[in-house]
């Protein structure tokens, strides 16, 4: 069997010329890619996956210089591309001997995920021509493979005018298929995808895909992409590599490595890829016969005052070509709405226009009553209108990450003396707290698309616009953002994402308005959106695989709505299972239950320093517990699917929380009454290790065996599809039985309370 990549034992740590020695950022990497394959490579946010790119394209460390006589510190291994080594440490005596070479030209293609670092300042063909001019190909052969190249993507039409264009007139996707058609033209052996299509409409996406595809099963090129989307990876990939820490920790089948147990120790995969799959396909958990009745509840926001509103606002690019025309819009404060359609529709145009960083645009704008539309000017609206552009090396510049921030305190009107409480709590929001005197270029583009958002929070703008929030972030990256964005729309800012993720616009926003050619063809619901297949279809759209799935099931008259996000598919499964059997638990019942669980903590674990409960299901519990165990300090921890404000969320919510500990060596007591999902005793457990080192013990009253969370101890464990109802609510669960007409439940609540 042929191998374009192998590569045995390989470390690299990064070279620095300050005597302080940075971590590896590959360890012991061990990995052979056949030949011909497409081979995924995934991971968190920072595991590695692009510095892994850089070796197999032969970029480093052929290009970039060691320290004489400190090889063996920075590298270890060998690396061997298309059957031959281009790096190699090896002993030579005492002495080791490291031996690189480059790789010829046009064997390997690299797309980088920023498409601008590959353009100088000419035309569309001269950028086409750039990397062909180091192959000694004929003029007429080098124009056939850009045709083809081109046709590839989806950009035929481009090459007519390729040389009165610059790369800089085309939308962002366009740019990036462009970057892709260039390095197709130099047909290479192996094409390393580094998340290339991330800024991408989804059809031009698939597009692109589907094209590199087809090109594999001519020419039988070796294709390595690295992708977050479980389920991008699942259709395309022979192989995947999951990578954790600068380690490559398992390689398999796509299906074979998101349906491991230990799937999320390595990278956070949505919620209902454990009941659907990566693939989509419904579990045997799902019964359709028993959820015809179900109906989605979405809480709507009641519409604030107008709070922007655009008016016959046009726009024309230096070539005459019309970018926006006559846009009208109006924006309610507290809103949070999506602007998505094709690439080259005008949403990014739009949002750089309202926030002041274009200029040469004709219309109105007037934002809280008061007319903003002198062009050009960068502190619209006093600084009350936040930016955060598409690519972070447009806003974020030179220096430290705590120079970016106060950079963009110094025009408000903020005393120089909160400057670094308000970095800090800026940087905390988005998980770049500890990197606060670290130089800007020792972040990766995720976290410098972190470090943009953070400059612009800082600020505490009115209306905030974010351009592509969860482009280079891995799942759990992107959802921390969302819902950072969440949290501060909760406190009346109005939000704006413009996106291409179809899954941001159904799980976080409640309005979406779609563009194209410069114009507003909807604005409504994401569920209306999603149902118009003729309009996704125009606008190069396509709905969310969890959309996807439900609109089957509607479509088949097994549900009445469409389901949008992994909340609303929680809600079906919990009513599926909710018709079965019900248990009643008493205060007398928990009472007794107490006093056997204290007496086993006591004898299993010693007395607790403290207990934590969770609210508002472990108060009872919790409280008894402190009695039976004499332990007096006790502190109430708020997780749900909830928000403080009522605010449904996907996943479980942490509110703020502070408690104090003795110096006296113990353990925290952790309390629920029930273990069911375990989703929310395992987030308030995890927010408890981020605060304390000490031992974390749970404990709950009743366990189901689906919990992803066993407690450590509890009193007795019911089947899956038990409901326990305790008295404490009973009146919400009849309320809630009476709303879905569950017959079966209120016989029971009749007789028991």
């Amino acid at each position: 069997m042929k191998y374009s990549v192998d590569i045995s034992n390989f470390s690299w740590r990064f070279p620095t010329f300050t005597g302080i020695k940075k971590e590896y950022t590959l360890r012991n990497v061990n990995l052979k890619i056949k030949e011909g394959e497409v081979f995924g490579i995934t991971g968190s946010t920072g595991s590695g996956k692009s510095t892994l790119c850089y070796v197999i394209a032969g970029l480093i460390p052929q290009k970039l210089t060691i320290p004489q006589y400190q090889e063996e510190e920075h590298l270890n291994g060998s690396v061997k591309i298309l059957g031959e080594k281009i790096v190699q440490l090896s002993k030579s005596g005492k002495k080791s001997v490291v031996k690189i070479r480059k790789i010829d030209e046009g064997r390997v293609g690299l797309v980088k995920q920023d498409p601008e670092s590959y353009f100088s300042h000419g035309s569309v063909m001269e950028e086409l021509l750039f990397n062909l001019n180091k192959i000694p190909l004929s003029k007429d052969e080098k124009k056939e493979r850009i045709k083809k190249a081109l046709e590839v993507v989806k950009m035929k039409s481009l090459f007519k005018s390729a040389n009165k264009l610059t790369p800089f007139e085309l939308s962002t996707g366009e740019q990036q298929r462009l970057v892709i058609a260039s390095f197709l033209a130099m047909k290479p052996e192996i094409l390393i995808l580094d998340e290339p299509t991330s800024d991408l409409d989804p059809v031009g996406k698939g597009e692109v895909i589907d094209a590199i595809l087809a090109m594999k099963k001519e020419s039988g090129i070796t294709i390595i992409i690295v992708e977050q989307d479980p389920e991008t990876l699942t259709r395309l990939a022979d192989r995947v590599a999951l990578m954790s820490k600068g380690e490559v920790v398992a390689v398999d089948e796509p299906g074979k490595i998101y349906s491991r147990s230990d799937i999320k120790r390595y990278i956070e995969v949505p919620e209902l890829m454990e009941l659907i799959g990566p693939t989509g396909e419904i579990g045997e958990k799902f019964a359709p016969e028993k959820v015809k009745d179900f109906r989605v509840s979405r809480l709507e926001k009641e519409k604030g005052k107008v709070q922007l509103e655009i008016k016959n606002v046009g726009y024309h690019y230096e070539d005459g070509t019309k970018a926006l025309d006559n846009l009208n819009l109006k924006v309610h404060e507290g809103e949070f709405l999506s602007l998505v359609g094709p690439n080259g529709s005008g949403k990014s145009t739009i949002s750089k226009i309202i926030s002041g960083n274009l200029s040469g645009w004709a219309g109105k704008i007037i934002f809280e009553g008061s007319d903003i539309s002198k062009k050009g000017r960068r502190d619209t609206a006093g600084g009350l209108i936040g930016y955060v552009f598409q690519n972070p090396d447009q806003q974020v510049l030179q220096g430290t990450v705590k120079d970016e921030i106060y950079s963009s305190l110094v025009n408000t009107s903020f005393d120089k003396t909160k400057y670094e409480a308000l970095a800090e709590d800026a940087l905390r929001k988005v998980n770049l707290k500890d990197r606060f005197n670290d130089d800007i270029n020792a972040l990766s583009r995720g976290e410098k698309r972190r470090l943009a958002l953070a400059s612009v929070i800082v600020t505490k703008p009115r209306l905030l616009m974010v351009d592509e929030p969860a482009t280079g972030q891995d799942y759990k990256s992107s959802t921390e953002i969302m819902e950072l964005l969440s949290e501060i729309n909760n406190e009346g800012v109005t939000i704006m994402i413009i996106t291409h993720d179809m899954r941001l616009v159904a799980e976080y926003t409640r309005r979406a308005i779609v563009m194209k050619e410069g114009g507003i063809i909807f604005d409504g619901s994401p569920e209306e959106l999603f149902q118009n297949d003729k309009l996704m279809e125009e606008s190069s759209l396509a709905p969310p695989q969890l959309v996807r799935i439900s609109r089957k099931l509607k479509d088949s008259g097994i549900l009445q709505d469409i389901l949008l996000n992994a909340k609303e598919w929680l809600d079906l499964f919990r009513f599926e299972s909710e018709k079965k059997n019900f248990e009643a638990l008493k205060f007398v019942d928990l009472k007794r239950y107490a006093r056997e669980l204290a007496a086993d903590i006591l004898n299993r674990f010693g007395k607790p320093e403290s207990i934590v409960y969770i609210e508002r299901g472990g108060m009872v519990i919790g409280r008894l517990l402190s009695d039976f165990l004499s332990v007096r300090m006790i502190y109430p921890l708020r997780a749900s699917y909830y928000t403080d404000d009522g605010i449904p969320k996907a996943h479980v919510h942490i509110s703020e929380f502070e408690f104090s500990l003795s110096k006296n060596e113990g353990y925290i007591l952790l309390v629920d009454d029930i273990a069911d999902t375990g989703k929310t005793l395992k987030a308030a457990a995890d927010e408890l290790k981020k605060k304390t080192s000490s031992r974390i013990v749970t404990a709950t009253v009743v366990y189901k065996p689906q919990s992803i969370m066993k407690p450590d101890a509890y009193v007795y464990n019911v089947d899956n599809d038990t409901w326990i109802v305790f008295d404490y609510e009973e009146i919400e669960t009849l309320s809630r039985f009476m709303r879905k007409d569950n017959k079966e439940g209120l016989k029971f609540m009749e007789k028991n309370f």
